[in-house]
């Protein structure tokens, strides 16, 4: 992340739900190489992002932070209808979404670790 887009970040936490970051800056955060990808989240409905006065998304500080977690759930093959789903289940329980979605990022790093770490002690074992 350059200089100046980490400044605009940090700054950002002091109003998190103002929507100033444009999806060239969310490309960078999360180094996704096309609009498309930076775009998905808002399209599939897991992110509303808000539009100026041309058209183009915009995006919170409590937004990226919302996506980093998303992300973090996509990489371990989550699809986006999923965690939309899951997410909507959450909110029709009267429960945070967000809380949710750090406790299944949770367990999934967990299982994931665990997984690696059996497979090294067997591959150890049968050396």
């Amino acid at each position: 992340m350059n200089k100046a887009l980490k400044l605009k970040y940090e700054n950002s936490a002091k109003t998190p739900d103002e929507p100033i970051f444009a999806t060239k800056d969310i490309m960078e955060i999360f180094k996704f190489s096309s609009q498309a990808s930076a775009q998905r989240f808002d399209k599939s409905g897991l992110v509303c992002a808000k539009r100026n006065r041309i058209g183009h998304r915009l995006y919170s500080y409590n937004q990226i932070e919302l996506m980093k977690k998303l992300q973090k759930l996509v990489e371990f093959d989550i699809s986006h209808f999923t965690l939309k789903t899951l997410m909507e289940f959450e909110k029709s329980k009267g429960r945070d979404p967000v809380v949710y979605l750090e406790e299944l990022a949770e367990f999934y790093t967990k299982r994931l670790y665990s997984a690696n770490r059996n497979a090294a002690r067997k591959k150890k074992d049968s050396v």
